[in-house]
């Protein structure tokens, strides 16, 4: 029995690396053969580079207001973690993506970069970058993140679709099994049919090797919802916001191990 599944588990791991190494660049796959994250680079040199451009009629930049003594602030470096987070001043849970927005407009006066920008990604992926072991930490004790906790649950759990699927089809009830040569594992640290959840949310943003480029947490969740036949959920909606609280919320205590490396 251990070798059988010994067996399946490297036919996997053998059919995934083939698989990404068909789609992935060139330049990324020898960084990756060399035991680099090319996500780690994408965040450094694309991210960070927009971290401390001037924009605006001001000329301000992130660092700007954010850096001190050529370091960035603390509260800045680890704010990743504590997102999805209520903002009073637009009164809602927003995500870390939407807080750039707020910041692009408001500080910066330019139009903000759109949530399925390369360079709104870019700039999410630096800031979880360096926040890179901060355990998260969702305040589910404030009322607002609550109750957007409690709305993702609901959301995880809905059945939609053609195929009347919902999150919770594939990482509660089918847990223990395989899909699209893939074990299926919780989104927690809960134990579900003798498996023990991955924490996932602390690996997003993560690079994708069949699709060699940086993808946020809400950006997968469009990728699942195509795969299930569902309708895809608008970026920073507040079904998405929902969701991200909670899976991210399932991961509370775990250190942030962004971005991750994906298949």
């Amino acid at each position: 029995m251990r070798m059988k599944k010994f067996l399946m588990a490297s036919a996997i791991i053998a059919a995934s690396t083939s698989m990404a190494a068909e789609v992935i660049s060139p330049e990324d796959w020898k960084l990756y053969q060399e035991g680099i994250n090319p996500g780690e680079i994408f965040a450094e040199e694309v991210g960070g580079k927009l971290f401390n451009k001037p924009m605006g009629p001001e000329g301000k930049s992130c660092a700007s207001c954010h850096t001190k003594n050529g370091e960035v602030e603390e509260k800045v470096a680890t704010a990743a973690a504590y997102y999805p987070k209520y903002d009073k001043s637009c009164g809602k849970v927003i995500n870390l993506e939407q807080r750039i927005q707020l910041c692009q407009a408001k500080y910066q006066k330019v139009k903000p970069f759109s949530l399925k920008s390369k360079e709104n990604v870019a700039l999410t992926t630096y800031l979880y970058y360096l926040a890179a072991g901060t355990p998260i930490k969702i305040d589910l004790s404030e009322p607002h993140v609550k109750e957007y906790h409690d709305y993702g649950r609901y959301v995880f759990t809905l059945k939609r679709g053609k195929r009347n699927l919902s999150c919770q089809v594939c990482h509660e009830f089918a847990v223990g099994h395989v899909l699209r040569m893939q074990p299926l594992y919780p989104l927690g640290t809960q134990t579900i049919n003798g498996s023990k959840g991955k924490a996932n949310a602390s690996l997003w943003p993560a690079y994708r090797m069949t699709k060699d480029k940086v993808f946020t947490l809400q950006q997968r969740f469009l990728g699942c919802q195509k795969q299930a036949g569902q309708k895809k959920l608008p970026l920073g909606s507040k079904e998405m916001v929902a969701l991200e609280v909670y899976i991210k919320s399932l991961a509370n205590g775990v250190e942030l191990k962004t971005p991750g490396l994906r298949r």
